[in-house]
């Protein structure tokens, strides 16, 4: 079953679209396809979440929040201190 796709609607340059079509049709493929392909391989290229120096943070924290103001008390969470207008 393939993945639920979102619409998504932009502009490219006239050269660019014809070069489009010109393979779309020598692969049988739609322009749509090509776009995500392309979009795919960019994703994978740049934007490699394991090179990512935040994505070692994932699951640090295994306990439960007490309540959702982690922004407030980012902090506490980050470094096990409290700010000093909490004491």
């Amino acid at each position: 079953m393939s993945e639920k796709k979102e619409r998504l609607q932009f502009y490219i340059d006239q050269d660019a679209n014809e070069k489009l079509g010109i393979i779309s049709e020598k692969l049988g493929v739609s322009k749509a396809s090509l776009v995500r392909e392309g979009v795919n391989k960019i994703l994978k290229e740049k934007l490699p979440l394991e090179k990512d120096t935040a994505y070692d943070l994932i699951g640090l924290i295994d306990e439960e929040l007490e309540d959702n103001n982690i922004a407030k008390d980012h902090d506490q969470y980050l470094y096990a201190e409290k700010r000093p207008e909490d004491e």
